[in-house]
């Protein structure tokens, strides 16, 4: 296995891999595995699950270039694909995350060129014809990484179509690989590569937009492949009744991006359609809250309570440290002399009991931690790993199984702050190890036990903004059973809506908000406040009060949570004649003048768009 830690938290031993296996089980790695995983007499075992909804997040699957004998992917050492290069850049990877060739030579790139829409965008050789959307920022974002990897002389060479580099700084981030880390993008599709005689070497010809033939010798090639349904998956979708797109992605509608053609059935993620790790997030929340709609009635009626591991008082005891310095495979180890911290650790005050693991995070390390503390009669916990921002509720919930409080816990940053920091001092980065795990020993040493305590929350939601996103989160509240309060500064819901005429599919926008303003209007568990401004926040979560502004008057609402919903607004140019010159408008006053059927329209023999965007008003004040 490449990885000590599964995920899902389960050891496997591919059979067809192992050569002990194929001989006859020689038994070696369940007679040396510490906590029992390995089982050669487990069979398969089939369960039948009741439940209210369904959530597909079947994923994608990466396209295979081999079927392109153009780049000779399967033949070249040199070619690889993007996610074959983010191992080669991860400090887990293949080479330690040193940028270097798969070639016998093995020597450090000096050249790499990226091929964009490798399976994207491409009806000729293969039935793709759909952008995958992330494959631009994750060229551009290898290149830079890359560079920072290799210095600032390594040449990197994008060759691409289009640059789609849509999404929030994303474009700045674009900006910022060609003017300041002098990424190379050349607008170019180039048909073939070829090998440079016995040098393991490539050489690709294209075409400047100039119009002038090139070539160009590289000592890497990247494969920007993009992404595709899996076949299994596709018989997952036809076995469940649930409609695909001609690209086989899940079928949704516009106005419910997250349910699928089969009721109480949704889905999230790139099989939904292309998208980044933020819009996946952002989905996968949203499939969750639709699920939790329509099974709101039912919750908490098969909820068991965890049994609690009693708590040991060790108020007034002598502190009995105990410290586990984690490897993180090379992440750490890498850089720091972790042997080196751990026998540093055993040596200072209170230090009971050191040692260094592989994954200080991983199930098998946890439970060794608790059996640790337990048999040592620890009361105090240090961990020198990487962020607690990440990984301190897991081991504090360590110590809770272990029966010490959660707040007898210190994390010594040692990855972030030493590691990445010190990549090339493998000495100061250890001399810097053994100093953040003295000063965690000695404040675990004066650490005593808290109680958390509990409050009321308020069970109701206070959504800023009555246009289409705000609407359908009230609406999620209140099918989950919770109180919606709507503040909307202007005197009508529907938000930047109110000016769409029709989707890219061509739905009707105007009848979609119509049917969604009446079922907030007529929901008891919303609550629509038209012509007002929020004034005044005060309180924390789960407990704010908010003071609300409307026709002169003041009114408090109590609220547990608060959900921001205030849009955009349209650019307004100051370019391309517009304000001076009637025939050059926005798309919203385009839509305005569709809606009202605007016979000056038809006359219109010819149209130019030219591309806005769309800011955060200022002068909004809800």
């Amino acid at each position: 296995m490449e990885y000590a830690q599964a995920v899902p938290l389960k050891y496997a031993i591919d059979g067809g891999e192992c050569i002990f296996i194929q001989k006859g089980k020689c038994g070696a790695c369940k007679k040396i595995c510490p906590v029992g995983a390995v089982d050669f007499d487990q069979k398969p075992v089939s369960a039948t699950l009741k439940v209210g909804s369904v959530v597909l997040s079947a994923g994608f699957s990466p396209f295979d270039p081999s079927r392109f004998d153009n780049y000779q992917y399967a033949r070249l050492p040199n070619v690889v694909t993007a996610m074959e290069f983010e191992r080669i850049l991860s400090a887990s990877g293949p080479t330690a995350g040193h940028v270097k060739r798969r070639s016998k030579d093995g020597r450090d790139p000096k050249k790499i060129a990226w091929f964009q829409c490798v399976g994207s965008r491409d009806m000729n050789k293969c039935d793709n014809a759909h952008c995958s959307s992330v494959c631009c920022m994750y060229a551009i974002k290898e290149a830079v990484i890359a560079k920072e990897h290799a210095g600032k002389e390594l040449d990197c060479a994008i060759f691409f179509m289009d640059m789609r580099t849509h999404g929030k700084e994303f474009e700045r981030f674009y900006d910022d690989a060609r003017e300041r880390h002098g990424v190379r993008f050349i607008r170019s599709k180039v048909h073939s590569v070829t090998p440079v005689g016995d040098t393991d070497d490539l050489e690709v010809r294209y075409v400047a937009e100039n119009g002038e033939l090139l070539t160009e010798v590289f000592d890497l090639i990247v494969l920007s492949v993009g992404m595709e349904i899996s076949p299994s998956v596709a018989d997952l979708a036809r076995r469940l009744n649930i409609d695909l797109t001609p690209g086989k992605f899940c079928s949704t509608a516009t106005f419910a991006p997250v349910a699928t053609s089969r009721e109480g059935i949704y889905v999230c993620g790139a099989f939904q359609g292309p998208k980044d790790i933020p819009q996946s997030v952002i989905d996968s929340s949203a499939a969750a809250a639709a699920a939790g709609e329509i099974l709101s009635a039912a919750r908490n009626t098969l909820t068991k309570t965890k049994e609690k591991v009693p708590e040991v008082n060790v108020l007034n005891e002598r502190p009995r440290i105990g410290v586990f310095v984690c490897r993180c495979g090379t992440n750490i180890a890498g850089t720091v002399d972790v042997p080196a911290v751990a026998e540093y650790a055993k040596g200072l005050p209170y230090v009971e009991y050191a040692t260094d693991n592989l994954y200080a995070c991983s199930q098998d390390t946890q439970e060794s931690i608790s059996q640790i503390v337990r048999e040592k009669n620890l009361n105090r916990v240090v961990v020198a790993a990487c962020t607690p921002k990440t990984h301190e509720p897991l081991f504090q919930e360590t110590l809770v199984n272990a029966g010490l409080n959660k707040y007898l816990f210190e994390m010594a940053n040692i990855r972030n702050q030493d590691s990445w920091v010190h990549k090339n001092n493998p000495g100061l980065a250890t001399h810097k190890a053994k100093d953040l795990v003295r000063m965690a020993v000695h404040k675990a040493s004066l650490m005593a036990p808290l109680k958390e305590a509990e409050l009321d929350i308020t069970p109701a939601a206070m959504v800023i903004g009555g246009g289409i996103a705000g609407m359908a989160a009230a609406r999620s509240l209140a099918r989950q059973g919770y109180d919606a309060h709507i503040i909307e500064k202007s005197d009508r819901l529907g938000g930047q809506a109110l000016n769409i005429f029709r989707t890219a599919r061509g739905e009707n926008v105007q009848t979609h908000l119509k049917a969604l303003i009446a079922e907030i209007e007529t929901d008891d568990k919303i609550h629509v406040h038209l012509n007002t401004s929020l004034t005044k926040v005060e309180g924390f979560v789960g407990n704010f009060k908010s003071t609300l502004s409307a026709n002169g008057a003041e009114k408090l609402l109590e609220h547990g949570v608060a959900v921001v919903a205030t849009g955009g607004a349209p650019y307004r140019p100051t370019e391309y004649a517009y304000g001076s010159d009637p025939r050059v408008i926005t798309s919203l006053d385009l839509d305005r003048r569709l809606l009202a059927e605007d016979p000056g329209l038809k006359t219109l023999s010819s149209a130019v768009f030219i591309p806005t965007r769309w800011t955060t008003p200022s002068t909004s004040k809800r």
